[in-house]
């Protein structure tokens, strides 16, 4: 298994474009998200960003795909 070389602090904006969108940019996000070399930092403000309308509107695959970071 490959170790990550790079920490990244993911932005909301990220997450929320590659679980809701089908167009280019989620792709990017995704794609961001996937990569190996990657290890990706957050936060409780992150959270509190994305998890409330996830769990508002009682979608949960996004919420749990929110929960990954």
């Amino acid at each position: 298994m490959l170790e990550a070389t790079h920490v990244v602090f993911i932005d909301a904006g990220v997450l929320i474009a590659a679980a809701r969108g089908i167009d280019m940019l989620s792709q990017r996000a995704l794609d961001i998200l996937g990569a190996p070399a990657l290890q990706f930092a957050s936060s409780d403000l992150i959270r509190l960003e994305v998890l409330p309308k996830a769990i508002y509107r009682g979608n949960k695959i996004e919420a749990e795909f929110y929960k990954l970071f």
